[in-house]
């Protein structure tokens, strides 16, 4: 019998330490939801940067001017920050989805960098779905959508018409990593005390 209980109170401390653990991983999970990560749109922009190197010369004539909607990440006020956050993360959705597609050159460097930089993108859009359920001035955010939309629908159609080859997804490459580095333009810190701020008042009225 005294076995027997010795035995049920190491089971409850184990069932105990084991919730305690799922909360934890829990909480740490929450917290990182809703903010955008800096350290991980850098990671992106390294692995991107290094996967193959400075643009080749020998698609020079390949590359096609398409200006980046700056104008869809500006951000003076609490309802801009939010509608700058949901055109980051459109951004990287279709980033991701651009590098979903089939046909990755075998002139950039180790597979495993391609597979990191998709895993951090999906970790990045899977943690901050919960950004495009927040409210903004809907006219705004809706021309910034249309813009991202527009920019990168001309990036994927040059892609489809040079017929995925390699000088193409060089093209996509570097756009990818123009539309990244404004994004890294961005003062995170910022951004988020302008939202916090915003919420605070809204709290007092």
């Amino acid at each position: 019998i005294l076995h027997l209980r010795e035995k049920g109170q190491s089971m409850a401390r184990l069932f105990i330490w084991l919730s305690t653990l799922l909360c934890i991983a829990q909480v740490c999970a929450m917290s990182t939801r809703c903010k955008l990560q800096r350290r991980l749109v850098e990671t992106c922009h390294y692995l991107l940067e290094t996967m193959g190197g400075k643009f080749p010369l020998q698609c020079l004539e390949d590359n096609v001017l398409v200006p980046f909607p700056t104008a869809a990440f500006k951000s003076d006020s609490r309802k801009q920050t939010i509608a700058t956050e949901k055109s980051i993360y459109m951004t990287l959705k279709y980033i991701d989805s651009m590098f979903s597609n089939d046909g990755v050159p075998d002139q950039w460097t180790a597979q495993e960098k391609l597979d990191y930089f998709q895993h951090i993108l999906f970790r990045l859009i899977e943690e901050n779905r919960c950004i495009m359920g927040k409210k903004q001035d809907s006219l705004d955010f809706y021309s910034r959508a249309a813009s991202l939309r527009a920019y990168f629908d001309k990036i994927t159609m040059v892609l489809k018409e040079k017929d995925f080859q390699y000088c193409a997804w060089e093209f996509v490459r570097i756009e990818s990593l123009h539309a990244l580095q404004f994004i890294l333009r961005e003062d995170f810190h910022n951004m988020r005390s302008r939202r916090e701020l915003g919420t605070e008042h809204d709290s007092l009225k």
